[in-house]
């Protein structure tokens, strides 16, 4: 299964140094929710890794299969203030609430 990130020029450029090689630079989140529509037509896909500023911004679209997962990832400035995405996912497959772990 493939990876797939899409996000801005520098997300996207940090995703391909980090071994990510299919990826879809966006301008803005009308474009990222194309592009994302786009990979989830191909059936080989397990992963998308979206600028999570850019999530913010569209509904997911509905998937019919468990794959591929959405993950939310930073940009440059950090991250969103939201829902971790890790801790999204489990809640959505898993259906409940991930209590923080003890530091």
């Amino acid at each position: 299964m493939k990876i797939v990130a899409i996000g801005d020029r520098m997300t996207v450029s940090a995703c391909r140094a980090g071994g990510i090689f299919d990826v879809i630079p966006c301008k803005d989140a009308g474009e990222a929710l194309r592009a994302l529509e786009e990979v989830l037509e191909h059936p080989d896909i397990g992963v998308v890794c979206v600028l999570d500023r850019y999530l913010g911004d569209f509904v997911l679209p509905r998937s019919k299969e468990a794959y591929p997962v959405i993950i939310g990832i930073p940009g440059p400035g950090g991250p969103v203030s939201r829902e971790d995405a890790v801790r999204a996912a489990v809640r959505k497959v898993a259906g409940r609430h991930v209590p923080e772990a003890d530091r």
